[in-house]
């Protein structure tokens, strides 16, 4: 069994991403943060760069520019049209169970979503690149030669690197600092707990909303995001070797960091918002409670969610009919293929909807401070936390 103790993820939680963060480190001492953006956003595919691409982030492409040379990339294509054929109940589950328990990271995690989000102003903005990048990189062809999915990764991962520089330099949070017991903001501990919650936690959720997930699909998706978190800058030994290891793992995670914040609790509320304001009006409180069936009432509670049970029958009428698809999909080639086009089409519409008319050029490298939200009040939440709530 892996080493999932304390200590070892003490380690975790102190390590960053040194390739990253030397690469954003020298292009905001020189400036070329600006042309590094324009650069990111003329790119469509690997390479070649353009003849205008700082030197430092073409050596950055180029180191990063490869899988891991051991892939099975059968894997991850089966991986992939599994991901597709369940893109609608995929959807469900990222949204109201994968995103949200991110926000339980009371130390650190919840504060830095919540302040590059800036909540409401850009919450849709984040949400919607969040969204792109499981698209891109989890749709059939995203991780292949010239696939978008692997430069997405890559932009995403210069975006942490920068959002660890500034944070590291705001102020406004519980010291007046960036506070020391929180590790390095967005660390190896909390990227690896990301890559499980697109995972394991993406595939629990399928299971609550009525999906036969067979083992070899589930160990399949770990698979497919512990690749994608080696691109990430993911270090091997934060990835679990199955599902059982990986399951420790998140236990650790959760008892170690899960726990209520006022950023969190406020992340959830722009979240359940945005989610419920595309609704009919008729279908007020739907999301919250789905949230909180989805989520399990501990960290539904964290962030200030409780079913009300009032959306059973519907939640249970979703589960029926997610039921019926599921035979659907595994009953014929052919239906199998519709399911899997369906799934991918209603992925697509859902992140073209959230993204709204106006989302501007996604996956910028942030080029200013981040403005802490909630982070004050972090430290007392912590604090007032009992032993069993922890638990």
């Amino acid at each position: 069994m892996q080493d999932w103790s304390d200590s070892f993820l003490d380690g975790l939680k102190r390590t960053a991403d040194p390739l990253a963060d030397d690469c954003i480190r020298q292009l905001i001492e020189q400036g070329d943060i600006a042309s590094a953006n324009a650069v990111l956003a003329r790119l469509e595919s690997n390479e070649p760069w353009p003849d205008d691409t700082p030197p430092l982030l073409a050596q950055y492409l180029s180191a990063t520019a490869q899988l891991p040379a051991d892939v099975d990339m059968q894997r991850i294509h089966r991986a992939q049209q599994f991901f597709t054929t369940f893109g609608l109940q995929f959807g469900v589950s990222l949204l109201c169970r994968s995103l949200p328990v991110l926000y339980a990271g009371k130390q650190g995690g919840a504060q830095v979503l919540a302040s590059t989000g800036q909540l409401t102003s850009h919450f849709e903005r984040r949400a919607s690149e969040t969204l792109r990048f499981i698209l891109n990189a989890a749709e059939p062809g995203g991780l292949d030669a010239g696939g978008k999915g692997l430069l997405t990764i890559r932009k995403v991962r210069l975006m942490h690197a920068a959002i660890r520089h500034f944070a590291l330099a705001a102020r406004g949070w519980p010291q007046n600092a960036w506070p020391e017991q929180w590790g390095m903001p967005i660390n190896q501990e909390e990227l690896a707990g990301t890559m499980l919650a697109f995972s394991m936690e993406a595939v629990a959720g399928l299971r609550v909303l009525g999906v036969n997930v067979s083992p070899q699909d589930e160990e399949d998706q770990l698979y497919l995001w512990k690749t994608i978190g080696a691109v990430l800058g993911i270090v091997p030994q934060a990835m679990p070797d199955d599902a059982t290891s990986a399951a420790v793992f998140w236990k650790a995670l959760d008892r170690r960091n899960f726990g209520p914040s006022k950023a969190g609790q406020l992340l959830t509320q722009a979240h359940v918002q945005f989610l419920q304001q595309n609704l009919p009006e008729i279908a007020g409180g739907l999301v919250p409670d789905l949230m909180a069936v989805l989520l399990g009432r501990r960290a539904a509670g964290y962030l200030g969610l409780r079913e009300t049970h009032w959306w059973s029958w519907a939640i249970d009428l979703m589960r029926w009919v997610f039921r019926i698809k599921t035979r659907l999909a595994h009953s014929s080639h052919t239906a199998e293929s519709f399911m899997g086009e369906y799934g991918k089409a209603l992925m697509e519409a859902l992140q073209h909807y959230w993204a709204g008319p106006n989302p501007g050029t996604p996956f910028r490298i942030p080029d200013r401070p981040l403005e802490p939200v909630g982070a004050k009040d972090a430290a007392p939440a912590v604090e007032q936390m009992s032993p069993a709530s922890q638990a």
